[in-house]
């Protein structure tokens, strides 16, 4: 019989290398928003309740031609009755699982709005959630086979999904300013989606006056780059950001001519000459040319792609480091939630197992974050020998043998310390409730934990089917496949990894029927309830309730750090990994430069 990580992974070769031959019969809807007319249909919650769904709706103009590498402008209005029953392409980019190319620029920039009511005789005023995709700025979409509406549905919001331009198409950085490519595009994506919503969300039912923005990972720092900017002000009331944030170096670019020329193998120099060469690359090249970049988040290499600070102008997005931003007045003043995962870390042990070359760091010098700057080398060995007695006690720390310990390194460096540090410094300067997490909840919905723990890729049967059917179907996704089969894990990690809080607010291709009742839909009704209720009220616990273990979440204040941990039970707890976190803060206010 085929395991349920073995089925997964077949459902994702089929659902991608065959086409359904047939629908079911479905509903129309006719809505008219302010480009046009839309055709939308229905569909189902997973407990049966009906909503309405409106696809691929273009919020720009595709950013095609001369509009290519440039903000977005704004969509334009169509004849008749435009059908919104499909969903739109990805914006280019790998394939999240198996990194073969997808997407298409041409309508790339378009969003899913899913609503149980629809206005009849005025508008409605329903809480607004805008959900921005993860994906480290490189792949992702809003696509409901990842991104499914069917849990948060449940509660009678209006839930929005936005695609946005990643890779060297959406981070692409020029300095020439004759260019008109200062970076950002993907971010200015967001922004223009954020304004779509504002003049168009009351015809599905939702208020414009309470918009939710929320993501996770590349979506959660983009939630707290859009807080960030002033250019946004007024377009959402509150954000939930998931184990991202702005201050995650794996969240910064930089000017990357040089990059993209050394990638694609150009000879000339200057970014003009760059920038015209460039211009006339097909989208496919320059997704496997990225490539080329091993994505391997350390936190002492920075990125090619990426957010950037720009100069100022009149459609600037950022204009100074976030850091500085965040050290010296904080984001917008709006309720936040803000958390992280209890081991986040654990998602690098896919990240070894799939990307070829990807292995253990050398050694410690490799982890130690590149805005940590040690002139001094006697100094810089002193701090890597603390780093080391911390994590690893009297091992080297760059063994098979203290995998868990360098995960739990990796964990801290991308993920959680800059997460831990915004919640400070944001409490510091707010006089709006944020309310801190971790999350700590275990079962068979840990998709990501259970993939990096799988020993499947080792069977024959399923290397065999994988190769044969994805090979026939999608041929290049038969090498990520091949390259899977021998790396499996020397042992079973404790903790929730990076990404698996995902699904328990969405569904995806491969999520099995949740039984009512169920354990795991009582722990997605916690999540949903909780959520959704900071997007009605700005508090995820305004009364006791029984869904949510008659706990009240109290926001953090500056000095304070309280989190609820999100485990089979609600609670809150104090600052529960202050001591091992404790070594960054030194090091940071010791050693941190940050230059625009």
């Amino acid at each position: 019989m085929l395991s349920s990580v073995q089925k997964i992974i077949m459902r994702k070769c089929v659902s991608d290398g065959c086409k359904k031959t047939s629908e079911k019969k479905t509903r129309f809807s006719i809505i008219e928003i302010q480009q046009g007319k839309l055709r939308g249909t229905t569909s189902t919650d997973y407990h049966g309740g009906k909503f309405f769904k409106f696809l691929g709706i273009p919020y720009a103009k595709a950013p095609i031609g001369e509009l290519r590498f440039k903000a977005p402008q704004p969509a334009e209005p169509w004849s008749g009755v435009r059908d919104a029953t499909k969903e739109g392409p990805e914006a280019p980019s790998p394939d999240l699982y198996f990194t073969y190319f997808i997407g298409s620029e041409n309508n790339c920039l378009n969003l899913n709005v899913y609503t149980k009511e629809l206005p009849k005789d005025g508008p409605l005023k329903k809480p607004v959630m805008v959900w921005i995709h993860g994906g480290g700025f490189i792949n992702g979409s809003n696509k409901s086979a990842m991104n499914g509406p069917d849990y948060l549905l449940t509660q009678d919001i209006v839930l929005v999904a936005t695609n946005y331009r990643l890779g060297i198409l959406g981070f692409a950085s020029f300095k020439d300013p004759s260019l008109g490519v200062p970076g950002n595009a993907g971010l200015k994506d967001l922004r223009e989606s954020l304004r779509w919503v504002q003049q168009n969300i009351e015809k599905f039912g939702g208020d414009p006056e309470n918009v939710t923005i929320f993501g996770e990972s590349a979506g959660g720092a983009a939630v707290q780059y859009l807080t960030l900017s002033p250019s946004t002000k007024g377009l959402f009331h509150k954000a939930i950001s998931q184990s991202g944030s702005a201050l995650n170096n794996w969240a910064w670019g930089q000017n990357n001519a040089q990059q993209i020329a050394k990638h694609f193998g150009y000879k000339v120099t200057d970014e003009k000459s760059i920038y015209e060469k460039l211009i006339k690359e097909s989208a496919k090249n320059m997704v496997y040319a990225q490539k080329r970049f091993k994505e391997t988040f350390q936190s002492g290499k920075i990125r090619p792609w990426g957010p950037v600070v720009e100069s100022p102008s009149s459609d600037a997005f950022i204009t100074e480091h976030p850091v500085k931003i965040m050290k010296s007045q904080g984001a917008h003043k709006i309720p936040m939630i803000i958390g992280y995962n209890s081991n986040e870390g654990i998602f690098f042990e896919l990240v070894r197992r799939t990307i070829p070359g990807v292995g253990l760091p050398k050694d410690l010098t490799e982890e130690l974050p590149y805005e940590i700057e040690i002139e001094n080398n006697n100094e810089k060995n002193k701090v890597i020998e603390r780093i080391r007695k911390e994590y690893f006690n009297d091992s080297q720390g760059c063994n098979e043998e203290d995998i868990e310990q360098i995960y739990k390194l990796k964990g801290d460096t991308n993920f959680i310390y800059s997460v831990y540090r915004s919640i400070k410094l944001q409490s510091k300067h707010s006089d709006q409730p944020i309310y801190a997490y971790r999350m700590s909840l275990q079962s068979s919905l840990n998709y990501f934990h259970t993939f990096a723990m799988s020993k499947y890729f080792k069977t024959t049967m399923l290397s065999n089917f994988l190769i044969k059917f994805c090979g026939n179907y999608i041929p290049s996704a038969k090498n990520s496949v091949v390259g899977m089969q021998n790396r499996i894990p020397k042992k079973e990690f404790v903790g929730v990894s990076h990404a698996d809080d995902l699904f328990y607010l969405f569904s995806t291709f491969f999520t099995p029927t949740i039984e009512k009742g169920s354990t795991e839909d009582l722990y997605i009704q916690k999540f949903i309830k909780m959520w959704t209720n900071f997007a009605k009220y700005g508090n995820p616990t305004p009364q006791l309730d029984a869904v949510l273990d008659n706990v009240q979440w109290v926001p953090v204040d500056s000095n304070n750090m309280r989190f609820l941990e999100i485990g089979p039970e609600l609670k809150m707890t104090g600052d529960i990994d202050k001591k091992r976190l404790k070594i960054w803060d030194d090091l940071y206010d010791s050693y941190e430069k940050i230059s625009n």
